[in-house]
């Protein structure tokens, strides 16, 4: 789009389209499909919709300026009325990036006169133009023109900025109102579940609706939401968040016991080292039948687990590299098949001195892995947090806590 001698930031009010955008933030989040809405995380949900109502601030890029010169004839006013002389055209030309329609919004604070330009919209990944039409006689100085360019650029600035910090504010804030709506559907659906439940009479399903395809989005970079399962959104049972974060908290303890006595649990390889941790986790933790929560499935992990699905599932490692570590993450990923799985990486130190080196190489391992999702942060010295995708479905996301312990001795 090109508007032409255009008079810049004197149309709607910057404030109504903005207070515009945030009214469409629960009619976004409600249009979702609902298998489609309750199979994607909540981060993931927040990133689409704000991607739709992101305004990005008009930023200028001065020091690109052009400038093209031609002769002109000039019309001048005077007292015998307007005359014609030999004049020269200059057209500065200046790059500039951000929404194309902030150039005909008016901002709370404005000056007396407004500036004038013609505009081109940025195509695809080239920025926009605004070109500014200079223009006096031929026996004028030169200097009257720099002032004239001076005066309109300062006047842009002026209105650029003052945009800027109205955007920015609603920028800031439009994330938490998304999540906000975003939590609000879910309950709403929670209780409509809760009613389906209490009267015992199965939904009836629509005919000849056709399978939720990925949502288009106007934002670079920003994954459409997946499509929800073909056979449909079932309830899945897993662990808690609580239940999660004691689970840890007994490896966190156990591993800082196994660092306090090195010399005790050094003697010991991956597999005698994971059935000590099987231990103490069980002494937490009842099961079925068995009495046993936690079970051993092959030679290192540690998994609760329910007609060979996997809620929770530990990888105990000796360290021997980033390759092994690597391929650990696999092993995990392959096993843990439910949504919102949670697991742990459990790595032993037992012949590198160097453990410092570890402290840098195991997070920097992770991050590279090709499921590798969102850094959850640090938790402590040698334990981290990570997002991860199943290797089977990227709908499924697991949350692996990984844990690094020295138990090495001389």
């Amino acid at each position: 789009m090109y508007r032409r001698n255009n008079l810049l930031f004197t149309g709607y009010k910057l404030d109504a389209i903005l207070e515009a955008r945030a009214r469409q933030i629960t009619a976004k989040v409600n249009e979702i499909q609902k298998d489609q809405f309750l199979t994607t995380s909540e981060d993931d949900l927040v990133e689409y919709i704000f991607s739709q109502l992101y305004i990005e601030p008009l930023t200028l890029y001065e020091e690109s300026a052009e400038q093209e010169q031609n002769e002109a004839t000039v019309s001048i006013s005077g007292r015998r009325g307007t005359v014609h002389v030999p004049g020269i055209r200059v057209v500065v030309s200046i790059p500039f990036t951000g929404d194309f329609d902030l150039w005909n919004l008016c901002p709370n604070k404005f000056q007396s006169t407004f500036p004038r330009a013609d505009v081109r919209e940025p195509i695809g990944d080239k920025p926009g133009n605004i070109e500014i039409v200079l223009q006096q006689p031929t026996d004028e100085q030169p200097e009257q023109l720099q002032k004239d360019l001076d005066d309109e650029l300062k006047r842009i600035r002026f209105y650029i900025e003052a945009q800027r910090s109205q955007v920015e504010q609603y920028n800031k804030t439009a994330p938490d109102i998304i999540r906000r709506a975003i939590q609000s559907r879910r309950e709403r659906l929670k209780k409509h579940d809760e009613i389906a439940d209490f009267l015992k009479i199965p939904l009836k399903r629509r005919g000849g609706v056709p399978q939720v395809q990925p949502i288009p989005i106007k934002r670079k970079l920003v994954k459409p939401l997946p499509p929800p399962p073909k056979s449909g959104l079932k309830s899945e049972p897993g662990i808690t968040d609580e239940d999660f974060e004691h689970i840890l908290s007994v490896i966190r303890h156990e591993g800082r016991t196994f660092e306090t006595t090195p010399k005790t649990y050094a003697v010991h390889d991956e597999e005698e080292l994971r059935d000590i941790m099987l231990a103490h986790l069980n002494g937490h933790y009842e099961g079925g039948a068995t009495g046993e929560t936690f079970r051993k499935t092959g030679k290192t992990d540690i998994r609760i687990e329910d007609q060979s699905r996997a809620a929770f599932i530990a990888e105990c490692k000796i360290w021997r590299g980033e390759k092994e570590l690597a391929e650990a993450v696999d092993q995990l990923l392959a096993y843990l098949t439910w949504r919102d799985c949670k697991a742990a990486i459990v790595i032993f130190n037992k012949h590198n001195a160097k453990f410092t080196e570890l402290l840098d190489k195991v997070p920097a391992t992770l991050s590279a892995h090709q499921k590798f999702k969102k850094d959850l942060g640090q938790r402590g010295d040698g334990e981290w947090r990570f997002l991860f995708t199943s290797a089977e479905d990227e709908l499924r996301q697991v949350i692996v806590n990984v844990f690094l312990f020295n138990i090495y001795v001389t």
